[in-house]
């Protein structure tokens, strides 16, 4: 009997541990010191961000945490340079820290009122060039949300939108260099304003700074005088002093002096553009696959500009994902791009010279976005542990170092590199190549050491003290031997189960004294949560590959799988893609052996023409990949006939509707012709997250592109935004299979 209690017991707690396995909050041991004050860390696995581990100081009152925990470790998630280079900002889920560098102290700014439980990625800033202003996007809807100009000195905020686009990867403005005037994109035109003006309430009408139509991709500065916009085909020079003049005549004088034509009209929504400092050289990267070099002569005209060299991204080995120019010192222009090996998921950055050749300059395994330094002659470039430094001038590396995985790099105008790895951040002095640690950004383990010192363990063999009343961080010399103590005279503290489904623990204080009580460290690590709704993506690959890429690396991002509904057309145009998505670890399933609407009257849909449709869709996929596609599937554009349905059941398969199915295969001539309704991609995010959480469905379909017809955007190319509203608002992120299994 009591071996048998004992196996109940046994297999009721490994039960209990199976219904917090999806929980992406979890606490480690504390270590309470004689004067009740307590460490612990906290730390954070959920989709969609990285995971780090954070410590917190609490002193402990009448059986808890009276006063909310200090932290005393901050993750760079986003680091900028403020305040005239004086202040480091480090930005992540807690708040914002500012480190100054001349105190060599850091405070919390702003910090959050409770532990963040999803997954909530940071958006950028467009800091000014002194550090005095930023420019940035707060969202008040799901891909929207209000632009904002902020003083970073004040706090003070400005409205500048208050429906802009939102994106995690850049701001719709852009900073002249010595932050006198900032640019920026509203409702489909482009606008200037002076920030002294407008926080003294002088600057002119909204009205009278209109530049003219387009996204913030048809401006760039130059020279830090001029403006280079693009209208159409046409490409002017503004003083930035005529702003204002050209704000409130423009439809007489015009938009600034003529430099040139395109052979082409360029899109806003799809290519970008960039300027040397005398303006005598341009280059547009058109939708992120073709690189064009035209020379610019300065003069006023009207004429065609002179190709100087002119190349397509051709590549049989890699999928593009996105493109950077770099301009050089000597004002010759570099491409960084960003490719993913058709063989793996690991992406590779390569610098390629623009002339005829396409030079290959150099190649860098999984590397981040290059950070240009302030004067243009330095590019560094991350990659894991490993932060490189090269000469634009001549793209020889100068300065390289291994410490630890790098999350953010941020340059000064001193040839000064802040670099925030995941453990530390450092100042990186590269004209002595001196190393000065700033802040800790995650541990393993805190504790109070023998003699009273506030000891940090990151986990590489190094430990740190904390001198709390200087608040900054030094290396320890000691060697690291430590148990954590979790009891004192007055409590014991330990890690206990929750009801709340994001934590995977709770951290408790036992009062020893006086009545016995037991409470939780943080109160809302135990209120109660409802269990996690899950999600599913159906990636639907009918004839275009476009976005396969850019879905498979976004999905990686994110650390969440995506189920890939393969259409046999697909399957025979793009042999590449197929063997990049079945080398994934996402799950594969058919759309039938061809694009065609299985309700046409134009073919008999008997029982064998099904059958034969989807054994051909797997013969081809194998051949293909040597791989199997799973036995899910659905029609093309999800149009399905009862009979269809029977018939792949009675071959095994099992058939997935999505909730609102293909909105983003919509065309501009389909929405002209009056045939579906054209919606932009923020306006499906919107579309979905309601059916979900009215629960209509839990099936999301995104298309992988479309090979006829024009839209302005695609719902992949903002995939990161739906995923980051799932899982903010909430939801798992899972395959089809396990929604359909439930």
């Amino acid at each position: 009997m009591k071996s048998s209690k004992k196996i109940f017991l046994t297999l009721f707690l490994a039960l209990s541990g199976l219904a917090n396995i999806q929980a992406g909050i979890k606490f480690g041991d504390g270590d309470i010191n004689s004067q009740n004050q307590l460490l612990f860390t906290l730390k954070h696995s959920i989709p969609g961000t990285e995971g780090y581990r954070t410590l917190f100081k609490a002193d402990l009152q009448n059986g808890t945490a009276e006063v909310r925990p200090e932290i005393l470790t901050c993750y760079p998630e986003h680091m900028e340079l403020i305040k005239n280079e004086s202040i480091l900002q480090v930005r992540n889920r807690y708040g914002i820290v500012w480190y100054d560098l001349k105190k060599e102290a850091f405070s919390w700014k702003e910090s959050v009122s409770e532990v963040p439980s999803n997954s909530l990625r940071i958006a950028p800033y467009a800091v000014s060039p002194d550090g005095k202003w930023n420019c940035h996007v707060e969202k008040n809807s799901y891909a929207t949300g209000i632009l904002y100009l902020e003083n970073m000195v004040t706090g003070k905020k400005i409205v500048l939108n208050e429906s802009a686009p939102f994106s995690y990867k850049s701001v719709p403005a852009k900073w002249q260099n010595d932050s006198s005037i900032l640019v920026y994109e509203k409702n489909g035109f482009i606008y200037f304003c002076n920030p002294e003006a407008l926080v003294k309430e002088v600057e002119a009408g909204e009205e009278y700074r209109k530049i003219g139509p387009g996204s913030i991709n048809s401006v760039c500065w130059s020279g830090g005088k001029y403006l280079v916009y693009i209208d159409c085909d046409m490409v002017y020079r503004i003083n930035s002093k005529e702003l204002y003049t050209l704000g409130l005549y423009s439809g007489i004088i015009g938009k600034g002096t003529s430099l040139g034509r395109l052979p082409f009209i360029f899109s806003p929504s799809k290519d970008k553009f960039s300027v040397n400092e005398d303006i005598t050289s341009l280059v547009v990267i058109q939708q992120e696959k073709n690189y064009t070099l035209y020379k610019v002569s300065g003069k006023a005209t009207c004429d065609y500009f002179s190709v100087v060299s002119s190349r397509p991204f051709i590549d049989n080995k890699h999928a593009l994902l996105e493109a950077q120019v770099i301009w050089a010192s000597s004002s010759e222009p570099a491409i960084w791009i960003k490719t993913m090996p058709y063989s793996s998921e690991k992406p590779s950055a390569c610098v390629y010279k623009m002339n005829e050749k396409f030079q290959k300059l150099l190649e860098i395994e999984n590397s981040g976005l290059p950070c240009i330094s302030p004067d243009k002659s330095l590019a560094a470039f991350y990659s894991g542990s490993t932060v490189y430094v090269y000469s634009t001038a001549n793209w020889k590396r100068i300065a390289s170092f291994t410490a630890e995985n790098i999350e953010s790099l941020v340059w000064d105008s001193k040839n000064f590199l802040y670099t925030g790895g995941d453990r530390t951040i450092k100042q990186w002095n590269l004209n002595d190549n001196s190393k000065k640690l700033l802040m800790l950004s995650a541990v393993t383990n805190g504790y109070w050491d023998l003699d009273g010192s506030l000891v940090a363990d990151t986990g590489n063999g190094k430990s740190y003290i904390f001198n709390t009343e200087k608040r900054n961080w030094t290396e320890n010399k000691a060697e690291i031997r430590h148990t954590n103590i979790t009891r004192n005279e007055d409590y014991r503290v330990f890690c206990g189960q929750t009801d709340n489904k994001n934590y995977e623990n709770a951290l408790y204080v036992r009062s020893l004294k006086g009545k016995a009580v037991t409470k939780p460290v943080l109160e809302e690590s135990i209120r109660p949560t409802p269990e996690r709704q899950k999600v599913a993506l159906s990636f639907d690959a009918y004839d275009n590959a476009d976005g396969i890429a850019g879905i498979i690396y976004d999905l990686d991002n994110y650390n969440v799988p995506g189920t890939f509904f393969l259409n046999g057309e697909f399957i025979r145009r793009y042999p590449n893609e197929c063997n990049l998505l079945a080398n994934s670890k996402n799950d594969m399933a058919s759309m039938f052996f061809s694009t065609t609407k299985l309700v046409s009257g134009d073919y008999i849909m008997d029982e064998e023409f099904i059958r034969r449709g989807l054994a051909r869709n797997e013969d081809e996929f194998f051949q293909c990949t040597g791989r199997e596609l799973s036995l899910l599937w659905h029609a093309p554009y999800y149009k399905k006939i009862d009979k269809a349905i029977q018939v792949g059941k009675a071959a095994g398969y099992t058939y997935v509707d999505a909730v609102s199915p293909c909105l983003d295969t919509v065309t501009l001539e389909d929405a002209v012709r009056g045939r579906a309704e054209y919606l932009s991609p923020e306006k499906i995010i919107n579309i979905y997250m309601e059916n979900v959480r009215s629960g209509k469905g839990r099936i999301l379909s995104v298309a992988a592109g479309i090979s006829y017809g024009e839209r302005e955007s695609y719902l992949y190319e903002t995939l990161d935004l739906l995923l980051s509203a799932l899982l903010d608002e909430g939801y798992d992120i899972v395959l089809v299979r396990d929604v359909i299994g439930r």
